[in-house]
């Protein structure tokens, strides 16, 4: 097991994840390369191997677009989420004009690859992220707030969301993710994220919620 997530699971519980968005594509023979994935499902086989996912391997139109890799999917979007809830098309729009989406598509991303990460995800259990919650709330001093979305729930208001605002996000999932990613009823998704900072901190999950802005956030 990595480093960092040892130090996490130890810490909090859970399984933790590492996220990583290249620039340029990474040359490793350890890493494997999945076909027709969902990113919600990547993360809970990252878990036995490292992974590396590229905008041909996404097999989910919400995560295309999140990363930036597909814009011409919006419609696709809209109306899927028109057709399975029952909703006008103005409110399936605004719900998925509200979701993040980075606006430099990554080349590939790394799922417990070698290195440091940009954030972690885990799905946890309640009581497990509440003990995550408390550190939070020592450090910085205030409460968690926090946007909820019942679409695109990891790869969007986890993953992408995450990564943009440096800051902790929860998600209680979107029916893929529950369904592919294997989210029990009795567990959510947290992203949190790690930079250059944090490195110096990582010996100790305390300290690194205190590593300042752009730390545990």
């Amino acid at each position: 097991m990595d480093k960092i997530t040892k130090q996490f699971q130890d810490k909090f519980g859970g399984v933790w994840t590492k996220v990583k968005f290249y620039k340029e594509m990474p040359h490793s023979s350890d890493y494997k390369i999945m076909k027709r994935v969902r990113f919600c499902e990547a993360i809970t086989k990252a878990r036995l191997f490292p992974v590396i996912l590229k905008s041909s391997d996404i097999s989910c139109a919400g995560a295309k677009y999140a990363f930036g890799w597909d814009h011409r999917v919006g419609k696709e979007i809209i109306n899927a989420c028109c057709e399975k809830r029952h909703i006008s098309f103005d409110t399936a729009k605004s719900i998925f004009l509200a979701i993040p989406q980075l606006k430099i598509p990554p080349a590939a991303i790394g799922l417990n690859t070698d290195g440091k990460p940009d954030l972690l995800i885990s799905y946890p259990q309640p009581e497990q992220f509440m003990n995550l919650l408390k550190v939070f709330q020592q450090y910085k001093g205030e409460n968690l707030t926090v946007s909820l979305s019942s679409i695109m729930g990891v790869c969007g208001n986890v993953a992408v969301k995450t990564y943009l605002k440096e800051r902790i996000s929860i998600s209680f999932g979107c029916d893929d993710s529950r369904e592919y990613g294997h989210i029990s009823r009795d567990r959510l998704a947290v992203g949190i994220p790690f930079n250059t900072k944090m490195m110096s901190y990582s010996h100790n999950p305390f300290q690194i919620m205190n590593a300042g802005k752009g730390g545990f956030g």
